[in-house]
């Protein structure tokens, strides 16, 4: 049951960044316990406008893989601080920082000036 749960959850994308949830890692638990499913969520930011729309998206979907005769509920840990070491490595490059075509330049005129 825990996979389906995952794999519902993971249909459920991040609409600012078009990512689903369970990449993102912002599924902090999964508990499920006497046919109740309980998540927490965290967000990318505690300040997310979109953290009611993505907890309703997966409640329904948790919903939808669960069955009837399932409780589900899903909370969101506005204390919880996401960074993108969470998210799964094929996900985080990202968020990795890019140098500005600024960068890049004097690096490579530094490579040039110096023989690197």
């Amino acid at each position: 049951m825990r996979q389906q749960i995952l794999a519902a959850l993971a249909t459920v994308d991040d609409p600012e960044l078009g990512i689903d949830i369970v990449s993102l890692g912002l599924v902090r638990r999964l508990d499920i316990e006497d046919r109740t499913v309980h998540v927490e969520l965290m967000m990318t930011t505690p300040t997310c406008p979109l953290g009611g729309l993505i907890g309703e998206n997966a409640r329904a979907a948790v919903e939808s893989a669960a069955g009837a005769g399932w409780t589900v509920t899903v909370a969101i840990d506005k204390s919880a601080v996401w960074s993108p070491e969470l998210a799964d490595p094929a996900v985080r490059s990202r968020f990795e920082r890019q140098p500005s075509r600024f960068e890049a330049a004097v690096s490579k005129f530094a490579a040039g000036l110096f023989g690197r």
